[in-house]
């Protein structure tokens, strides 16, 4: 089994920051279910906000796999010049109270993560995530065993 360093990168935030990871299976942001509540809760700090699972990789249950997913909300929210450029990149109606609540929470979220752990980062690049290659595989066949 090759090494992954962005897997050890993501371990070491998960071990060193007490971190636990619950998705919802009712709440959702949109009537898709790509867009799935999560308690994160960061050295007993808790936080609810939603996160993209396009790929369905929360059945999968893996800690550091959901991680992965969640830095990723908060990197792509860290990335958008804006609430409108941000919600045509996520295919939202920009005039839903629920999804311009969800931006603001967003930036909360964001804000509070950083100042805990440094820099906001998911290690796996978008090419591997979406391709479900490399690093990104190897976090799925975890949660498969």
């Amino acid at each position: 089994m090759a090494s992954y360093p962005e897997i050890e990168a993501l371990n070491k935030i998960y071990v060193n920051h007490q971190m636990e990871i619950q998705f919802s299976t009712t709440d959702f942001l949109t009537k898709s279910k790509e867009y799935c509540a999560v308690a994160f809760t960061i050295e007993k700090e808790t936080f609810y906000f939603y996160v993209e699972d396009e790929y369905g990789d929360i059945k999968y249950n893996y800690p550091l796999l959901n991680l992965c997913l969640v830095l990723r909300e908060l990197e792509f929210y860290a990335e958008s010049s804006d609430y409108l450029v941000w919600c045509q990149d996520r295919y939202f109606d920009p005039e839903n109270n629920s999804i311009l609540a969800h931006f603001k929470n967003l930036k909360t979220v964001y804000q509070s993560v950083e100042k805990i752990i440094g820099k906001i980062e998911s290690y796996i690049s978008n090419w591997d995530f979406e391709m479900g290659s490399g690093a990104s595989w190897e976090l799925r066949k975890k949660g498969l065993t």
